[in-house]
């Protein structure tokens, strides 16, 4: 009888324990400079993603001077769709969902991708030249979430600042890193659902 009893409490220990872990969000993948995670599930629960054009309203400009101003708002359309593609692009190469659907409604057991470009740095190349070691980077940051598209519940948020494609070192101008460093971020990206789903 006392084997049976203790059979049962290492049961129910087991079984609540298993509950409050079921109730513990997942790790924070560790990918990008700031995450939250939110969910307990995995985004393998999910046959489909929605990944919706960052916006660029409110971007703040930092170390672009109003006579470059023009080039960076003639270029939004480009960084915006090389990191789109970008993104796509890591979710078919990681084989993540079933269906990737770009700019679209919500199909079947969906999640929906979405954010905002938060800074446009231009950098300082004289600093890149003089001082080195970061100072005078050239620089684009996002933020973003991920949503469950049937209850519009917040699954996990995140931020990111790219300096990647020799942004760090390279003489080069904003003009020809921005696209690349938007590439890079579509990247990161999809490396931090990879490790949600």
């Amino acid at each position: 009888m006392k084997k049976i009893a203790l059979v049962l409490q290492v049961f129910c220990l087991v079984t609540v324990a298993s509950l409050a872990h079921a109730d513990q969000p997942l790790a924070k993948p560790g990918v990008l400079n700031e995450e939250a995670v939110m969910t307990s599930q995995r985004l393998s629960g999910y046959d489909t993603i929605v990944i919706r054009d960052f916006s660029t309203a409110g971007t703040v400009y930092d170390r672009i001077d109003d006579e470059e101003k023009p080039k960076v708002d003639a270029m939004k359309p480009l960084i915006v769709k090389s990191l789109t593609l970008s993104i796509e692009a890591e979710m078919a190469k990681r084989k993540l969902f079933k269906r990737v659907l770009v700019n679209s409604e919500p199909q079947g057991s969906a999640v929906i991708l979405e954010g905002a470009f938060t800074e446009f740095n231009g950098g300082s190349r004289a600093l890149r030249f003089w001082v080195g070691f970061g100072a005078g980077k050239t620089y684009l940051k996002v933020k973003g979430r991920l949503l469950d598209a049937a209850s519009g519940k917040e699954l996990a948020t995140f931020e990111d600042q790219e300096t990647g494609y020799r942004g760090v070192a390279s003489m080069e101008s904003f003009e020809d890193l921005f696209p690349h460093q938007a590439q890079s971020l579509g990247q990161n990206i999809g490396e931090f659902l990879e490790k949600l789903y």
